[in-house]
């Protein structure tokens, strides 16, 4: 069986990978997601420039939050993959789906920060909208009460 674990390095993404690796008996290749977002929108008559320092920041954002999963899973093993993808204009959520159609994964883990009304509104929701795309199961793994 192969996990999708969606990471961005917030509590509610440390605390669903902390959760999944409770599965390592059963789960035989985890598949830990970054989704990079896109810079600028993709139009016909899109033209702007944007200069090669606020791409090498978004690579060094990216590095960052993937060696953070690696710390926070704390084993090299060789069932654990770490993959950055590139949102190519994609919501998250349809970049987290495309990567798991690509894996051939059985089950996407992700978290969720519990938004509710304007928030929720204004920030959308990751993990709502992952269920509503998916054709795989999904585990929603909550965030912890502080």
């Amino acid at each position: 069986m192969k996990a999708i674990i969606a990471f961005d390095d917030s509590d509610a993404a440390k605390e669903a990978l902390k959760f999944s690796m409770k599965f390592k008996d059963v789960i035989d290749e985890f598949i830990i997601v970054y989704v990079s977002p896109s810079l600028i929108g993709v139009t016909p008559t899109f033209d702007t420039y944007i200069p090669a320092s606020v791409y090498q920041r978004q690579e060094e954002t990216s590095d960052s939050i993937i060696e953070s999963a690696k710390r926070l899973a704390g084993d090299t093993s060789s069932n654990l993959t770490f993959v950055n993808v590139d949102s190519k204009g994609e919501t998250v959520p349809k970049a987290i789906m495309r990567t798991a159609k690509e894996r051939g994964a059985d089950l996407i883990i992700t978290g969720t920060r519990k938004l509710s009304g304007l928030s929720k509104a204004i920030l959308g929701s990751v993990s709502s909208e992952i269920v509503k795309l998916s054709t795989i199961p999904v585990l929603i793994t909550p965030p912890v009460e502080r």
